[in-house]
């Protein structure tokens, strides 16, 4: 094989150099050699360096390898791995400098072993290369397909399947500590399995990564997958076996039973998104067979009932939309989603499809079905609402959205309110701010642990301070009481104009995070303790917050750790 060839004959020439690029690149680079734009030429072994001056200096550089001359330059088009003008003007200097054509002298580590190598006695390096072949099975098929041999039949993959039963296969659990090393050792030995495509080998590859995908469903239960390495190998042995079945003559029709079984047989979503990669490797004859396979099992399915889950329907039916995306768009799609529809949520993926494709009148004509069938689902109101407010129906989606607002009082849907009323709004905000009233008030502050709280007003609270009225949100708190986080927010907005308001709060803040007794806590507590301060000098009540401060010293003596965040921050 070429490959085989002694690296020493490698030849670069005018006409070498021509076939590398375009007419149109070729004739520029010439002009650029011509014009004496290409500065000093550097030539280290099979590595030559230049600088080309065009609209700006660009790098060159380019190296002579078995394959050939492969280049690089710093403009866009030579970033992208193309032999630009500036590579053929350096190229063209090199060869002037070398006469017509260039045979390189190959330095590096390995220059010396290399001439050793040239002068020694053929049948001595026929034994050696022999010798080594005996303990690398790849090299040997190399030699022996460079000998004419049928690439099908001169790799040995025992060696290779041997050590990825060694590394995937557990005899006891593999905890969270040995799993990364576990791992590490899996994807070492799969870059040996990928690493066959690219010399030929891509069959094999094909049979050793579905070989290693089966072992690795196999271990999956001894091993703590706490950071994803199963998965992530399993990732990768798909990975190696799409990039195989690209470079191989694979049958597609055993291909695509393969795919569609494994994917429904797995429990760890195996092949489950093959397509629509695997499609142009399957072509029509194998597209035909898998949506078969897929087709067959979703049918067999029996009827969806309401609230039904389970691994086999969830598997056919996913498969089958994605046929319906890879083969017929939106229609073909639309037809495997009705098929089991029994929730509101299945009515929304069939609507939201709909309206990605502009069809909102037949979303709104699903979403009504959904919302008449189903229990009732913000969701439904939400999609239907933005349908009408696209046709300019702002009276319809306002009722859709003040339903939703009616039925989860919140920030979120006083918004949604606000921008589908429009015009109409200020009416629509009467109503919403007197049932946010109705919440139930309550007295605690700072007093309950967070999880404990309820919510009082906070709602109301959260939707006076969006609209800016800071005076009506305190006084909401006040009568209905809040979350703690919106009292804090409340305090410090206060504070600007009624700093005697905001002293109280603070100092409770204050109060809660002592009780968390960590050291974060009590650096908290200080932050917050130092606002209060200001505050209190604000109403020359120095001496109280000294009395404070004296008498919260005095309840947490033992606290070393708070006095020491107390003392940091400068507080009496």
């Amino acid at each position: 094989m070429a490959a085989f060839a002694a690296m020493a004959t490698v030849v670069v020439s005018e006409h070498s150099v021509r076939e590398l690029t375009d007419s149109t690149s070729f004739d520029q680079g010439q002009a650029y050699f011509d014009g004496g734009r290409v500065g000093t030429v550097v030539v280290d072994g099979t590595v030559v360096t230049a600088v080309v001056d065009g609209r700006s200096a660009h790098q060159v550089r380019l190296e002579v390898k078995a394959a050939g001359l492969e280049a690089h330059c710093s403009c866009p088009r030579g970033g992208e791995g193309e032999f630009c003008k500036h590579c053929v003007a350096v190229a063209l200097a090199w060869l002037d400098g070398h006469g017509e054509s260039v045979e390189p002298r190959w330095s590096g580590p390995d220059h010396g072993l290399r001439e050793f190598l040239r002068t020694q006695d053929v049948a001595w390096l026929v034994e050696e290369l022999l010798r080594a072949a005996d303990a690398d099975p790849l090299l040997r098929a190399r030699l022996a397909i460079a000998s004419g041999a049928d690439a099908r039949h001169v790799y040995d993959d025992e060696p290779l399947r041997a050590r990825l039963t060694r590394a995937v296969e557990v005899d006891d659990f593999i905890g969270y500590r040995e799993a990364y090393a576990y791992f590490e050792i899996i994807d070492d030995v799969l870059a040996e399995v990928a690493g066959l495509i690219d010399e030929g080998f891509a069959d094999i590859a094909i049979g050793l990564a579905e070989y290693t995908l089966e072992l690795l469903a196999e271990a999956g239960g001894q091993i703590d997958d706490s950071d994803g390495g199963l998965r992530g190998a399993m990732v990768r042995a798909e990975e190696i076996h799409f990039d195989a079945c690209s470079a191989s003559g694979t049958d597609p029709v055993r291909l695509a039973e393969y795919l569609a079984r494994t994917a429904m047989a797995s429990d760890y979503e195996v092949f489950l998104t093959a397509l629509p990669d695997y499609a142009p490797v399957l072509g029509a004859a194998g597209m035909a067979r898998y949506r078969g396979v897929v087709e067959t099992a979703w049918r067999e399915l029996p009827p969806k009932r309401a609230g039904e889950y389970g691994s086999a329907r969830f598997t056919a039916t996913f498969l089958m939309e994605r046929l319906a995306e890879c083969e017929g768009g939106t229609d073909a799609l639309l037809e495997v989603l009705a098929r089991d529809v029994s929730s509101g949520y299945d009515v929304l993926r069939i609507a939201e499809r709909l309206c990605k494709d502009n069809r909102d009148e037949e979303a709104l004509e699903w979403l009504g079905r959904g919302m008449a069938d189903y229990e009732p689902d913000s969701r439904l109101r939400s999609l239907a609402a933005e349908c009408h407010l696209r046709a300019g129906r702002r009276a319809q989606a306002a009722d859709l959205v003040w339903a939703n607002f009616a039925g989860h009082p919140s920030l979120n849907t006083y918004i949604a309110l606000h921008d589908a009323a429009g015009d109409q709004f200020p009416t629509w905000r009467d109503r919403a701010l007197a049932l946010l009233h109705e919440a139930p008030a309550v007295a605690a502050r700072f007093g309950e642990r967070p999880y404990l709280q309820r919510a009082g007003r906070s709602a109301l609270v959260e939707v006076l301070l969006w609209e800016g009225d800071t005076d009506a949100a305190w006084l909401a708190a006040v009568d209905g009481g809040c979350r703690d986080e919106l009292w804090l927010r409340l305090a410090r907005g206060r504070a600007t104009t009624h700093p005697a308001d905001a002293i109280p709060v603070l100092l409770a803040a204050a109060g809660q995070q002592i009780e968390h007794k960590n050291r974060d806590s009590y650096k908290s507590a200080a932050t917050l303790l130092v606002e209060a301060k200001a505050l209190f000098v604000r109403c020359d009540r120095h001496e109280d917050f000294e009395s404070h401060l004296r008498d919260l010293r005095a309840a947490h003596k033992p606290k070393r750790a708070l006095r020491e965040e107390l003392d940091r921050a400068q507080l009496p």
